[in-house]
């Protein structure tokens, strides 16, 4: 039986957008919630569990994750809170996120004739995440450390809907968070076994 589970978070407070997703964006479609608590969760030597989010978007372009309903910062932080247990007496688990941005680029078009009879992809999103898992003694020195990072790209074209688009916005911070997780469970049990129960 899992003993006790502390959370404590720094940077910029979301509130009720962790859970239910930044509802920025001017669509009505609603997307299922990326959980992790299917998969097994890490029962860990440590006292606590510390979500650090080092990334501030800048909310404006190219910059555009802050108009997801899912950020991969927000799904970030729930794969810590699914996954991250704190069953110690010592230490800390430091989950750090680094970076969680994806951008948008204009993309070349067809002129002319051609151009007036064709839909061309119009802009690229790139997605960056990188998070690290830093096990700290009670001193604040590290003692191991996992680092993942993912980076995915898909172009949308120019008659794409709102609707289409977020929902290939969805997908991209899926795509994200599955090789995160991968990256992390491999980094897990190489580099940080000792702290797993």
């Amino acid at each position: 039986m899992l003993s006790r589970r502390s959370f404590v978070f720094s940077g910029l407070a979301l509130g009720g957008a962790v859970l239910s997703g930044c509802k920025t964006a001017p669509s009505s479609y609603e997307y299922a919630e990326l959980t992790y608590t299917h998969l097994p969760p890490y029962n860990l030597l440590v006292r606590d569990v510390v979500v650090d989010k080092a990334y501030v978007s800048p909310t404006k372009l190219p910059n555009v994750e802050h108009l997801f309903d899912i950020t991969p910062a927000q799904a970030s932080e729930r794969w810590a809170r699914d996954r991250l247990y704190p069953q110690g007496n010592s230490n800390v688990l430091n989950f750090v996120i680094k970076n969680a941005a994806v951008t948008e680029s204009k993309l070349e078009q067809q002129k002319g004739i051609t151009g007036l009879f064709t839909y061309d992809q119009s802009e690229r999103y790139t997605g960056v995440l990188e998070v690290e898992l830093q096990i700290l003694n009670d001193q604040g020195f590290k003692e191991a450390s996992v680092i993942a990072k993912a980076e995915r790209s898909v172009t949308v074209a120019e008659n794409i809907k709102l609707r289409d688009r977020e929902k290939v916005w969805y997908k991209l911070t899926e795509d994200l968070m599955m090789e995160i997780d991968r990256q992390l469970q491999q980094g897990i049990a190489k580099h940080l076994s000792h702290y797993v129960l």
